[in-house]
């Protein structure tokens, strides 16, 4: 009878086992699919999305590569989609009568300014077919920034925004030329900031994150036969190289900073035919630890980090091998959590960062893939992955000045500040705006005394490491 009876318990865990696995694997959902005619080459809104950004206002704002309202030679727009899925074709890069896209073609990456404008690059176009840096209201009013920025013929390719408010990007590579580090401020004056040296350094780079130090972190691309680099870029433009990866082992993504400071990022391996790993390493790169992934294969490929309110990392995983790309995610220590599929209806081929919305969702998108409307074809699709997560906590990062009087306007740096509900002097409630996901400004209040600042949103209050002194 005892037997019987754990027979039946064993058997009941069993199925709260599965179905407890099958509850906490996540299915993404399409929000919304880049229909294109059945030929797949007119595709109104665009097609093979490659960007996302969460505004400050709480909708998502991204870039598609080709396509758009006007015919099949368009080069790719911008559009704006809510939480819920309602889609805005914002602008479309098209050709003007001469066959050149003076505005640019081939967007690839996307931000919002400290101003509230969203601010881009495209691969090519402009006036040497280099590409350019734009700016784009959310109303849908473009500018050409600077089409200077294509070093050597070489077209931008990243874009984040410095801690000082400009721009800071870089530049694509090819097998004679390197590309460089470039920023350009919001009015569009141009700096070359740093060229690459193949040998050396890597060929380009792979993208950058601003830290709390108020630099910049960044890793270049490697191969088989290349060096690759994390590095430091100051806004003043000082380039330091702080780890060299030797020929075998190569960075696959750009680094983010976690909130205990450290950074991580993504490492593969050709030579050893060994697991692929993760990277960490403090701000001065003396302690860069390589973090073994056992439960991934050599052939896998770990990109586009990004750390969740769960405190795991949820990336994007490429198999080379099976020709497959999962979303994932992984323990900081490299233990694999979850792995998400997608099936073709709900898109195929993630390429970009996932984003964590202010409601703890993950939003991304895919190139390829999707469900249209019957008699078109997809190529693309943005996604809603909801995951269980709680929504995150703010991450405050640096605030500039670090002293002032009342109504001193203070610039508060940092991430997840969207949907923030309050900002606190040691205590006492200040009026601010909120810019961009990663920029607030508020002013010093009255009564406020010196101590921390602290910003609460609905995933919770963080409390600024330093005071701020009132004058």
């Amino acid at each position: 009878m005892k037997s019987t009876l754990n027979l039946i318990a064993s058997s009941f865990l069993a199925l709260f086992l599965v179905a407890g696995a099958q509850a906490s694997t996540p299915k993404p959902a399409q929000l919304f699919a880049f229909a294109c005619d059945p030929s797949g080459q007119t595709c109104p809104d665009g097609a093979y999305p490659n960007s996302l950004i969460q505004s400050a206002d709480g909708n998502f704002y991204g870039t598609a590569l080709v396509g758009g309202a006007g015919n099949a030679a368009d080069g790719g727009t911008v559009f704006k989609i809510t939480p819920a899925g309602q889609f805005t074709l914002l602008y479309t890069f098209q050709a003007d009568q001469n066959g050149k896209y003076s505005s640019g073609s081939l967007p690839n990456s996307l931000i919002e300014g400290n101003d509230g404008f969203l601010y881009g690059t495209t691969l090519l176009g402009g006036t040497h077919n280099t590409g350019l840096v734009f700016k784009l209201s959310k109303t849908g009013k473009f500018q050409v920034l600077n089409d200077n920025v294509g070093y050597n013929g070489l077209g931008p390719t990243t874009l984040v925004v410095g801690g000082d408010s400009n721009l800071y990007g870089g530049t694509s590579s090819n097998v004679s030329l390197a590309g460089s580090l470039f920023r350009v401020t919001p009015s569009g004056a141009y700096t070359l900031l740093h060229a690459f040296n193949t040998g050396e350094e890597g060929p380009m780079t792979l993208g950058m994150t601003l830290a709390s130090d108020g630099n910049l972190y960044g890793t270049t691309l490697g191969g088989q036969d290349l060096l690759t680099l994390l590095y430091r870029l100051t806004p003043s433009g000082q380039f330091t190289g702080l780890q060299t990866i030797h020929y075998g082992q190569t960075l696959t993504s750009a680094p983010v900073q976690i909130s205990n400071g450290e950074l991580y990022g993504g490492l593969s391996r050709y030579e050893d035919q060994s697991e692929p790993s993760l990277f960490s390493s403090n701000l001065s790169g003396s302690n860069f630890e390589d973090i073994l992934l056992p439960q991934l294969v050599y052939g896998d490929e770990v990109q586009y980090l990004t750390p969740a309110s769960d405190s795991n990392l949820w990336c994007i995983m490429v198999d080379y091998d099976l020709e497959t790309v999962e979303v994932i995610s992984l323990a900081l220590n490299g233990t694999l959590l979850q792995t998400v599929t997608f099936d073709g209806t709900n898109g195929e081929d993630p390429d970009a960062a996932l984003v964590q919305g202010s409601d703890g969702r993950l939003f991304g998108v895919t190139q390829l893939g999707g469900s249209a409307p019957q008699g078109e074809t997809a190529n693309g699709v943005v996604f809603a992955l909801d995951a269980g997560l709680t929504p995150p906590k703010p991450g405050l990062v640096i605030f500039k000045p670090s002293r002032g009087s009342v109504g001193t306007h203070v610039a508060i740096h940092g991430t997840h500040f969207v949907g923030t509900t309050q900002v606190t002097f040691n205590g006492v409630s200040a009026t601010f705006k909120v810019l961009n996901s990663g920029y607030i400004v508020a002013a010093v209040p009255q009564g406020a005394t010196t101590g921390p600042i602290s910003v609460t949103n609905p995933g919770g209050t963080t409390v600024s490491k330093e005071d701020f002194t009132v004058e």
